[in-house]
């Protein structure tokens, strides 16, 4: 193979391995063990590596199968010690691991009928109690094409929801009135998948507003966010934190 002809295969690669990430936001990846790519059904993605059973790959929920195949999924949540996968056909929960390798791939959008898991509020919950989990910090991926705003509260829930148009809805203040022109619903009941909308100054939001990924829901309007950005419990810039919040004046939601 010429110099030129391996240059042009590498680019088309490349160019490959982008539009396939791209599409992972949407409809989740898949890769065969040892031979990324080889295969229509397969997503190829080098970030993923296979593992047999659950892992956490640079924010992504993954199985690998006993077959040699590992989907990844990025709507997910921890609830506790388990990882929730809100894609069963293509990520199984426990329990589950028996359904087909290749179970569709696309992601089913989280709705409030199904991922509104109501429960007792944790003892001692407030606006500024401690959840128990602790903060940690990320580090952006290659080819981030919001690179730019990598740390902010806005880059990281859309990290959590990059099928959908949340970078074009402006301020975090604006996501909650801008949504619907782009096709999203909103709503004031807290959804487990969900993103919350703070506007300016509530619950500790800034001047021009906050927003959050929502983690588990309580039944007394309690629910727990983790978010990027914001000063509690360890968190800060380009950190993830997990806080309690509630519903309220000023409190809204993207499904």
């Amino acid at each position: 193979m010429s110099l030129a002809t391996l240059t042009s295969h590498l680019q088309h690669t490349h160019r490959a391995a982008r539009i396939a990430a791209t599409l992972a936001g949407v409809l989740g990846v898949g890769i065969v063990a040892g031979q990324i790519g080889a295969t229509p059904t397969a997503h190829a993605s080098a970030a993923f590596h296979y593992s047999s059973g659950y892992s956490v790959q640079q924010g992504w929920l993954c199985y690998g199968w006993s077959n040699g195949t590992v989907h990844c999924t990025h709507n997910w949540y921890r609830s506790g010690s388990s990882y929730i996968s809100l894609n069963p056909s293509w990520v199984p929960n426990s329990g589950a691991a028996s359904a087909s390798a290749f179970g569709g791939g696309h992601l089913a959008p989280a709705n409030t009928s199904s991922s509104s898991h109501l429960g007792a509020a944790p003892s001692g919950i407030s606006a500024w109690a401690n959840t128990g989990r602790g903060a940690y910090a990320m580090r952006d991926f290659g080819g981030d094409a919001y690179s730019g705003l990598f740390g902010q509260c806005t880059w990281y829930a859309w990290y959590r929801h990059q099928g959908e148009p949340l970078m074009q809805l402006g301020n975090a203040a604006q996501w909650a009135y801008s949504a619907s022109a782009h096709g999203l619903r909103t709503g004031s009941t807290p959804a487990v998948g969900a993103t919350a909308v703070f506007q300016g100054g509530v619950q500790g939001a800034s001047g021009i507003g906050h927003v959050a990924h929502v983690e588990a829901v309580y039944g007394n309007g309690w629910f727990l966010v983790s978010e990027m950005n914001f000063y509690a419990n360890g968190g800060g810039w380009g950190r993830v934190d997990y806080r309690y919040v509630h519903t309220g004046g000023g409190v809204s939601f993207i499904y």
